[in-house]
């Protein structure tokens, strides 16, 4: 009988291991994001957002965008690679980025870099990129051209805002933009007609094709710090990406660009973050071909650390993360 029990035992203990083995192997494993994927998105949302517009290169003339944005090229405005005159129909292509939520997805954060290789946040009055090709051949400036930004679109006239140009920045693979201050180069605030009346703008000139943002540099007279920013396992600086909210400034967006793989965390170059100021951090990943995302608000105290969760993401159609980054204060 004792035998017969002991065999009994035996078998169910094989059962339950056996079991137990089945369980592990049908347990999915997590899903990771997916940095092409991600970078997909990025690469669609500039194309939604390039406009496309012909003129005679003779003549000159002007442009307008969706959002009020002028370009004004003179006549004879154009050169070949090869510094020829160039006649006939040219095509531009112009984005105009004004809000958050147009920064975050094409991602061009407000980072500035200063004189001594300082990095900083600064606060927008438009992103702007031009291009001007002819044939598919890519163009340059024989001069100068003009940008005309309505300032309504970012809150009203700054005087204190002046010309960036985009550059890239890239370290090992990873290849982002930083804007650098054009000092030569300084803006105008004056009226203009329009359609719907008298308008107030900058009017800033220009001298090469490619990103231009109108900033000034974010200043805050609080002690200064770094922020940290913890990742779920499986997340990093090429399949995600991090961004900072300052509260109250609607046009500035920094981005968390140095990653630690060691500690799997994020952080800024900068640190000079503002103790005691209220942000909101966002994560953005694709995984599946859905967006995940997160949010969250802090109040920012020395050395800090944030961490984001598996449970602090979820999932959202781009419209509506439009919305709520957008709504943020």
């Amino acid at each position: 009988m004792k035998k017969s029990n002991l065999i009994i035992a035996i078998g169910i203990s094989l059962l339950l291991m056996a079991l137990s083995s089945c369980d592990d192997s049908e347990t999915p494993a997590k899903p990771k994001p997916d940095a092409a994927a991600l970078q997909a998105i990025t690469d669609e949302n500039i194309e939604a957002k390039t406009q496309h517009f012909t003129i005679d290169a003779t003549a000159g003339g002007q442009i307008k965008g969706t959002h009020g944005t002028i370009v004004k090229f003179p006549s004879s405005a154009f050169l070949t690679a090869a510094n020829g005159v160039v006649t006939g129909t040219v095509d531009i292509e112009l984005i105009e980025i004004y809000t958050r939520s147009s920064m975050l997805l094409t991602q061009k954060s407000t980072i500035g870099k200063k004189d001594n290789g300082d990095k900083d946040v600064l606060i927008s009055g438009g992103e702007f990129y031009v291009n001007v090709t002819k044939d598919g051949n890519v163009l340059k400036p024989e001069g100068t051209y003009t940008i005309i930004v309505p300032t309504n679109n970012t809150g009203g006239p700054d005087v204190e805002m002046n010309m960036f140009d985009g550059v890239k920045e890239c370290e090992s693979d990873t290849c982002k933009m930083v804007w650098v201050e054009q000092k030569d180069r300084k803006i105008e605030i004056a009226e203009f007609q329009g359609t719907g009346g008298v308008f107030s703008a900058y009017y800033a000139i220009q001298s090469k094709f490619g990103w231009t943002n109108i900033d000034k540099w974010y200043n805050d007279p609080r002690p200064k710090t770094t922020i940290f920013v913890e990742v779920p396992d499986g997340y990093d600086n090429t399949n995600c990406a991090l961004f900072i909210v300052y509260d109250g400034e609607p046009t500035a967006l920094g981005r968390f660009d140095k990653y630690d793989d060691e500690m799997n965390r994020f952080t800024e170059h900068y640190g000079l973050i503002p103790i005691g100021l209220n942000v909101h951090i966002i994560l953005v990943s694709i995984i599946d071909n859905e967006i995940h995302y997160a949010i969250k608000s802090s109040t920012i105290v020395e050395n800090h650390v944030e961490v984001i969760s598996d449970s602090d993401l979820h999932i959202i159609t781009q419209e509506d993360l439009v919305a709520l980054i957008d709504d943020l204060p």
